[in-house]
């Protein structure tokens, strides 16, 4: 079987950033909606097919879908209950040369 190159950590593309900058979230603390403390976001894992941020790996190395997180100026909630809420891949680009 072939190694699927398709997801990488942002921190491990050189040759990738986000069209954004401002929503890098890479560091931001993670909280419940209770305000429990779940960690810190760690990198951001990217569908290079997609050109979208699908994941978040967490200090602890877990990984969480961007679908159930919300994002605030300097925190991150994890939804883990709660309705489905449209999911808005952060975007990005292979930088230019």
């Amino acid at each position: 079987m072939k190694h699927d190159d398709r997801f990488n950590e942002l921190t491990g593309l050189s040759d990738w950033q986000l069209e954004n900058e401002d929503q890098d979230i890479r560091g931001y603390p993670v909280r419940s909606r209770t305000g429990e403390s779940y960690g810190k976001i760690e990198d951001m894992l990217v569908d290079k097919d997609g050109e979208r941020v699908v994941a978040v790996r967490m200090d602890d190395g877990r990984l969480v879908g961007v679908e159930h997180l919300d994002i605030h100026d300097d925190s991150v909630t994890y939804r883990d209950t709660g309705p489905a809420a449209d999911t808005r891949y952060t975007r990005v680009r292979a930088r230019s040369v």
